[in-house]
């Protein structure tokens, strides 16, 4: 089993972090690992969907289901060659127009040697930084959310 814990400070609201992760759609634009997302169904706030995870050559078709609970998480569930788990992603108010974003994953592996399951690892916990750090450049760029009546 794979496991990685990632998070990271922004200087943003709840509202405007959460408008960016919760456009799925864009999941490849910051998870750069996901490519070819095909939507199969939208029900709510769960969302089925294919993708080619992986890098390159390596990569392999996922099944993927998405649930959101606004302004508070994504929940994913990923099943496919080689590879399935969870990765969360839990928005954490720290203060006024600060949110800390966790990230965890929870990956098992299937027929691999324990070291090239330690160069998944690898490359998921890279991944994950390099999408926090979109997220956030992101986040304190953009302008930020206004609450109702201000």
């Amino acid at each position: 089993m794979v496991t990685i814990e990632k998070s990271c400070e922004m200087l943003a609201s709840v509202d405007r972090v959460w408008e960016l992760i919760s456009d799925t759609d864009k999941d490849q634009e910051n998870w750069g690992a996901i490519k070819d997302i095909k939507v199969l169904k939208r029900d709510g706030n769960t969302i089925e969907r294919e993708a080619m995870v992986g890098p390159g050559a390596f990569a392999r078709k996922s099944r993927q289901t998405l649930v959101l609970e606004p302004k508070r998480s994504i929940g994913m569930t990923m099943a496919g060659e080689g590879m399935g788990g969870e990765r969360k992603i839990v928005l954490v108010p720290t203060g006024e127009n600060r949110t800390r974003v966790d990230v965890s994953w929870s990956l098992e592996v299937k027929g691999v040697p324990g070291f090239v399951q330690n160069i998944v690892k690898s490359q998921i916990s890279k991944a994950t930084d390099t999408a926090l750090k979109k997220i956030k450049k992101e986040a304190e760029r953009g302008p930020p959310a206004t609450k109702e009546g201000a």
